[in-house]
């Protein structure tokens, strides 16, 4: 059984953390809007050292500029991800806790 405690911890949780989860949703999805951005700037670069398209892409995907973005991607991709979860996980406890009381009203 989860307690009310346990579920007002999760209701507070849920309701303390909603900035912040919006927060992390934009931020992460403004990094994913900004790869074209990215590879586009460290082509161009590249198509300057290179003779080939392929040598160029190749490059660019190996550009400092790139692999700041991808690690930036992945930073805040976890983030965003971490707070979901722990969201979901609260959300989840809530949930058993209202079907465990319409559970005790049945019987």
């Amino acid at each position: 059984m989860i307690t009310e405690d346990r579920v007002e911890k999760a209701i507070r949780y849920m309701a303390e953390t909603d900035e912040d989860y919006a927060r992390a949703f934009i931020l992460y999805n403004d990094v994913i809007k900004h790869e074209g951005v990215v590879i586009s700037q460290s082509f161009m670069h590249a198509k300057k050292l290179f003779d080939t398209v392929a040598e160029a892409n190749a490059a660019a995907k190996l550009s400092k500029e790139y692999t700041a973005w991808e690690k930036e991607k992945t930073d805040k991709g976890f983030d965003y991800m971490t707070l979901k979860v722990k969201r979901d996980t609260e959300k989840l406890i809530w949930e058993t806790w209202r079907t465990e009381q319409a559970n005790l009203r049945n019987t």
